[in-house]
């Protein structure tokens, strides 16, 4: 009987969590200048997922790349993620201190369709293309990682001139 309440117990908390997992969500953004201030800190890329709530695609890209980068360590140190949602009536303050629509603020990049990824620096510099759509699940997560190493070399290439290296 101890045997197989254990058995159940077990059963139940491995089923459990990765359903407590799912419940993790992007942070979105509501001001840029304390992301800048972050990603300027600890010179990260800042990489800005365009969304909106009803897009399956989105959640797709969150649930098998986004929110796994935010929970493993080795891209602490490379990336800050943030999402920026397309849906009417929300506002963000950019990267200057001006309030604009989020529309407003996604049509500045070109963006029009979600999911959208853009890899900026800490003055809202775009440091590598932009990924636009989910097209294919078993190379996007290496697409991602090109983009970010990319804008991270640009980024260190820029240190190093500011630096007089």
């Amino acid at each position: 009987m101890h045997k197989a309440l254990l058995t159940v117990i077990l059963a139940v908390l491995v089923i459990a969590g990765p359903v407590a997992g799912d419940n993790a969500k992007m942070k979105r953004v509501s001001d840029l200048r304390d992301e800048a201030r972050l990603v300027r800190a600890d010179n990260l890329v800042l990489v800005l997922e365009f969304s909106s709530d009803d897009c399956t695609y989105c959640r797709k890209l969150e649930q098998l790349f986004l929110l796994p980068m935010q929970r493993n360590a080795e891209y602490d140190e490379k990336i800050l993620i943030r999402t920026v949602s397309l849906d009417s009536f929300e506002t963000l303050v950019d990267f200057d201190g001006q309030s604009m629509s989020t529309v407003d603020f996604a049509s500045r990049y070109g963006v029009s369709l979600t999911p959208t990824l853009l890899f900026l620096n800490a003055d809202g510099k775009e440091m590598s293309d932009k990924l636009v759509g989910i097209w294919s699940e078993d190379f996007y997560g290496g697409f991602i990682d090109n983009r970010i190493d990319e804008a991270r070399a640009k980024l260190t290439h820029v240190s190093l001139a500011k630096s007089g290296l």
